[in-house]
């Protein structure tokens, strides 16, 4: 499970997309995939009792 939560946010954090240049709208779109990520995490966590 962690190797799949830190495989998507390596491929959807907006600090590592800002390096590749991408427009603004695909930096939002980027932060908000994060966003959901890392909340689906959260609850994964709680829910395991990780």
């Amino acid at each position: 499970m962690k190797r799949a939560y830190r495989k998507l946010m390596n491929e959807h954090h907006p600090d590592k997309l800002v390096a590749k240049g991408l427009p603004p709208e695909m930096m939002e779109m980027a932060k908000q995939k994060a966003q959901e990520i890392q909340k689906a995490w959260e609850l994964i966590k709680e829910q395991r009792g990780f």
